[in-house]
């Protein structure tokens, strides 16, 4: 075990916040992988607490980067694993669901506003 404190930059914090909020991740969900409290947690994403070196390994391997990635400056993708894709991909057929039936429903209520519409057209019309 390697217990040595490393002072973090909030730059190392906020690539730490991006990358859980990249992977979806609550900071609840850290925090229970990481056995700490929220509060606890939430303290190494503002900066305010230091690291081990065995925590800053655990974490990367929760949000499945490498420790490269957390402690580089430099602008990094990550590696999106299938099953990840999937979800993705799920999530957005939902999206595309709701959305349609939102849209059909104005639709429906705009072909009926249309409706009204030339009713009141051709009684304004036919007083004439």
């Amino acid at each position: 075990m390697n217990h040595k404190e490393l002072d973090m930059s909030i730059e190392t914090a906020l690539r730490i916040k991006k990358i859980r909020e990249y992977r979806n991740y609550t900071q609840q969900y850290m925090a229970d992988s990481l056995e700490l409290s929220q509060n606890a947690y939430c303290k190494i994403e503002n900066g305010t607490t230091k690291l081990t070196i065995d925590r800053l390994e655990t974490i990367a391997n929760v949000l499945d980067v490498p420790v490269e990635s957390i402690l580089s400056s430099s602008n990094q993708t990550f590696n999106i694993e299938n099953n990840n894709i999937d979800k993705l991909y799920g999530n957005i057929e939902n999206l595309y669901e709701a959305n349609k039936e939102l849209l059909e429903k104005q639709i429906t209520l705009l072909q009926q506003q249309n409706e009204q519409l030339l009713k009141t057209i051709q009684l304004l019309s036919n007083k004439d």
